[in-house]
């Protein structure tokens, strides 16, 4: 008997990323000079490059933090800890396993320790990307303020190509806000502005609109709610504090190999690696992490093998240190990879307790 369509298209998808990856990655090791890889590596600074990993560990806490705030409407007694388990074992699911089980695993883990419906979890879930958005435009436009105002007057090797960054960087951001201030408006109004924003969305192809309805609804859902705007504006701040902290953790990096890069550089770095694993992805984001950082890096001027350092080291620190603490957190749930990834495979309609 032939798959479900639905089996199909998420096949595809996994082939698509792993061939993706492969491809980049081949690419990116294809010219490597190895000794003089391993020098660069062995003279980065040890503190810079601990702090960076406290700093992106310190986002999950502080996700978990925001997470607990979007959840109160329906779970008013959620317990961090939980929530943080539920973060991390997504986390490694996302890391270790393709097509991001992840997104899929976090709010069924978090649905069955709380008792609380996956609807209303994954409805959370929707939310969270929108608050991820505002502080990902956050840092895009700190880093269109703090870089330099004219052509020239920047470090990196294009200058004329990081002034128009900071133009169309500007009007991007400026646009973007406006747009999800219309956003928060239309959703908390309920199904009146749903008719409105189909018909907004209804000027553009089928394929182009039918995402952006399925976020509206998705967000309308947990925003129905939750109508307390100081928690909305809470979780508005640590959004950006996220943002901000991994930008701050790749300024780090910077000083650790001692490339003299501005923090605008480091907002831009941040701004292209969440850019880049959009791209349908294979366990651990490898090849399409690496080629986006070391390109990255060669655009502001660092040398190619320091560049390929830097991509290299980026991704461990990015991922060892919390798929680690995911593995730990699936252990200590009873959970194995192999479950969550069956669950991955069910159709949405499944019980949360799949997982279990």
């Amino acid at each position: 008997m032939a798959p479900p369509a639905k089996h199909r298209r998420f096949s595809v998808g996994v082939w698509l990323g792993l061939v993706l990856a492969a491809v980049l990655f081949a690419y990116f090791l294809a010219d490597v000079d190895w000794p003089l890889l391993g020098e660069s590596l062995a003279g980065v600074k040890p503190l810079p490059v601990l702090g960076a990993i406290v700093l992106i560990l310190s986002e999950f806490f502080m996700r978990a933090f925001r997470w607990r705030i979007l959840l109160k409407p329906v779970a008013p007694e959620a317990s961090r800890w939980d929530l943080l388990m539920a973060i991390l074992i997504g986390a490694a699911a996302n890391t270790l396993l393709p097509a991001r089980a992840g997104e899929i695993a976090k709010p069924l883990v978090a649905s069955r320790k709380l008792g609380v419906p996956f609807a209303a979890v994954l409805a959370t879930a929707v939310m969270e990307r929108v608050y991820d958005i505002f502080g990902l435009i956050c840092v895009l436009v700190t880093m269109v303020i703090v870089l330099p105002t004219q052509p020239g007057d920047g470090g990196a090797h294009d200058a004329e190509l990081v002034y128009k960054l900071k133009l169309y960087g500007g009007a991007f951001g400026l646009v973007a806000l406006a747009c999800m201030a219309v956003f928060f408006v239309l959703a908390s109004r309920g199904e009146q502005a749903g008719r409105i924003f189909r018909k907004i969305t209804g000027l553009a192809p089928a394929p182009v609109a039918k995402p952006f309805n399925e976020l509206f609804d998705g967000f309308v859902v947990g925003l129905g709610s939750a109508r307390d705007l100081g928690g909305m504006a809470r979780a508005a701040g640590i959004s950006a504090v996220i943002w901000f902290n991994g930008a701050l953790a790749i300024s780090l990096l910077f000083y650790a190999f001692d490339f003299e890069l501005s923090f605008g550089a480091a907002c831009f770095t941040a701004v292209a690696i969440a850019l880049a694993v959009v791209l349908p992805q294979a366990p651990g984001f490898l090849g399409v992490f690496q080629v986006a950082m070391e390109q990255t890096m060669l655009l502001w001027s660092v040398e190619p093998t320091g560049a390929k350092a830097f991509a290299m080291l980026f991704w461990a620190v990015s991922f060892i240190p919390v798929t680690t603490l995911g593995l730990l957190a699936i252990w200590r749930e009873g959970l194995s990879l192999r479950e969550i990834w069956s669950t991955e495979r069910e159709p949405l309609e499944s019980p949360p307790d799949a997982v279990a």
